[in-house]
């Protein structure tokens, strides 16, 4: 899957008008200003990695957290609304590595999670076993409609603390939502949210080995949830046969 994220932070491909949207950030904020907040969350991610002994991801989570709570209106949102969480979640690989922590520390079985959301993984397995060309397949389709995995019985997110850019930056503003279209989630309201994905490839980048950087373009590939879940089965199965 070469799926890529953007500059801009817009995980939407398959959602919405991707390109619409990315005229609509060029028009609302200029370069100069996504820059600067792309260093300035940069510095603060590493800041209080040193200061609090946190993550640097948790360290951007915490500085995302704080801007949006000094700028945005009362969230609609709230506990046992997920209807923003039938939809495709595509996430990076140190995103994925900060959920398996997470979900290590809570005690939570992935093995169950995998089991729970048994239908929508096995559509997305079955699409990496097919002839196809990957790069052609709307992944985000094939689990459209489909809870998330790490949804429970009671709609909520079992790893909303650590939920990846991707859950951070669909939210309402608007009033209640009524359906599964998303109609109510805003994204790119501040300008923030358009620098948050270049900030993330740039840990991931700094993350990498020396000897297995290449030169940083500002994009890191991103996977479905459900097809990290697959990769983290079948590597606990080598693993176990070792």
């Amino acid at each position: 899957m070469t799926l890529q994220t953007d500059h801009n932070g817009l995980f939407i491909r398959g959602m919405t008008d991707e390109e619409e949207l990315k005229t609509y950030l060029r028009r609302k904020f200029a370069q100069e200003k996504i820059q600067a907040a792309y260093d300035r969350l940069l510095h603060e991610a590493k800041a209080r990695t040193a200061a609090d002994g946190v993550s640097p991801l948790q360290g951007l989570w915490a500085a995302l957290g704080q801007a949006f709570a000094a700028k945005s209106a009362a969230l609609k949102c709230g506990r046992g609304c997920a209807h923003c969480c039938h939809t495709g979640v595509s996430v990076t690989q140190i995103e994925w590595e900060g959920i398996v922590n997470a979900a290590r520390k809570k005690n939570i079985d992935l093995n169950a999670i995998i089991a729970g959301a048994a239908k929508s993984i096995d559509r997305v397995r079955q699409a990496l076993k097919s002839e196809k060309n990957l790069e052609t397949v709307n992944w985000h389709r094939l689990v459209i409609n489909q809870p998330c995995p790490f949804l429970d019985e009671e709609q909520s997110c079992v790893i909303y603390e650590d939920r990846p850019l991707d859950c951070r930056l669909v939210v309402a503003f608007r009033g209640a939502c009524t359906s599964k279209n998303l109609e109510h989630a805003q994204r790119g309201v501040w300008l923030e949210e358009t620098a948050a994905a270049t900030v993330i490839a740039r840990l991931q980048h700094d993350k990498t080995p020396k000897f297995m950087r290449r030169k940083f373009k500002g994009t890191q590939p991103i996977r479905l949830l459900q097809h990290w879940l697959i990769l983290w089965k079948e590597k606990n199965k080598k693993k176990r046969r070792t």
